[in-house]
């Protein structure tokens, strides 16, 4: 008889074979995990440790780190915020700004060097950010501070701002300072019309004084027509240098012989809100003017940065470019070291022409150039602008 299997009882066979091997094994590893499960690790003690998510670990960085974004950092001696700062406003009315020697300029040559300055930028609309695109949305208080005119400046102050109407009376004016004297050539014309073109050579030299509207007073003692002096005539036939050549522009007044100048309003946007001009002083520099307050000075932080010349901005929102800060900390200065010279109406292209760091502290450092091309030339696309196909 003939007894082998079928391969079909041999290949079962072999299967409930394999599977007792398999429990075995099985039981044998159960055995040993039951033992090491008593037996803690000594190999390796991180095996046994708990590590937190990443996302867990970096929220709980962010909310120690919050804590000290969101303080309170507005500077003693401006007014407090209106309720808590949140991660999008941080309720403060005013943003701090404290500079020391800047060269601050407005736009195309109007401004004036700032030696030191305390004070706020304040929005007209209360809530609102300050726009570093719209200078006319807010305005500077000063505290307290010292700034000076250069005979430069001056020059261009009323010949690209103050003087820019017509019929003018008064053109391509020329001013020279020296000590306790201010002297201004000027083309004159009488009446605002005549002669129609240019105007009449004048020389006028005085002083300047402070009023007690917080206005700044030049009276000439000296008046020339083509060098030869006409302030006696002048006094003589009742006739003022304001009937001869009247004028009443914003922040610019001619009354009688005197001159009337409010530095409130007499230079392009942001206006200025001065609580008190206590000197005015003139020297080969320039016109120097020094401002308080009843209030007294605002108390800043030190910069983060160790630099001699710069612009800090402490606490309120401001929008610098498309981006508001929310509790601002954000320090100016020239990427050299140099003095800063900070131009107002372009500085989004001379933020761009500089870099921009971070601390730790949510201070936002940005290093400019002085000098930079003013032109907005179209964005160029580089090789990752668009995805590759």
């Amino acid at each position: 008889m003939n007894m082998t299997r079928p391969p079909e009882h041999r290949m079962r066979h072999t299967m409930i074979a394999g599977l007792l091997a398999l429990g075995v094994v099985g039981a044998a590893f159960g055995a040993d995990s039951a033992a090491h499960t008593a037996t803690p690790n000594t190999l390796d003690p991180q095996d046994r440790m708990t590590t937190p998510g990443l996302v867990t670990s970096q929220q709980a960085e962010y909310r120690r780190q919050r804590a000290r974004w969101q303080a309170d950092q507005v500077p003693k001696g401006l007014p407090k915020a209106r309720e808590p700062a949140q991660a999008r406003d941080s309720h403060a009315p005013e943003v701090g700004i404290e500079v020391r020697d800047v060269d601050y300029e407005i736009a195309d040559g109007i401004g004036f060097h700032v030696s030191s300055l305390r004070g706020a930028l304040v929005p007209e609309h209360t809530g609102d950010p300050v726009d570093f695109d719209n200078p006319d949305s807010y305005h500077i208080h000063i505290y307290t501070g010292r700034v000076t005119l250069s005979p430069a400046q001056l020059d261009a102050l009323f010949n690209r701002y103050v003087l820019t109407y017509a019929p003018r009376a008064l053109s391509s004016v020329s001013n020279d300072t020296s000590n306790d004297t201010l002297t201004v050539h000027v083309g004159a014309r009488l009446f605002a019309f005549l002669p129609p073109v240019g105007g009449l050579p004048t020389t006028l030299a005085g002083p300047v004084r402070v009023t007690d509207d917080n206005r700044l007073a030049y009276t000439p003692s000296r008046v020339e027509n083509f060098g030869i002096p006409i302030g006696g005539l002048l006094s003589r036939v009742g006739l003022s240098l304001a009937t001869l050549t009247p004028l009443d522009r914003p922040g610019v007044t001619l009354k009688n012989n005197t001159l009337f100048m409010d530095p409130e309003t007499l230079f392009p946007a942001p206006r200025l809100v001065i609580d008190r001009i206590d000197d005015v002083a003139l020297s080969r520099d320039g016109l120097t003017l020094t401002f308080s307050s009843p209030a007294g000075q605002p108390d800043f932080e030190a910069p983060p940065v160790d630099t001699e010349s710069y612009i800090w901005l402490q606490s309120g929102d401001a929008r610098f470019f498309n981006t508001v800060l929310v509790n601002a900390r954000l320090l100016l200065m020239n990427e050299d070291s140099k003095r800063l010279h900070f131009h107002l109406y372009h500085y989004r292209a001379q933020t761009a022409a500089g870099r921009i760091n971070g601390l730790a502290d949510g201070t936002l450092v940005a290093r400019v150039p002085n000098t930079f091309d003013t032109h907005d030339d179209a964005p160029k696309r580089t090789d990752n602008a668009a995805p590759k196909h």
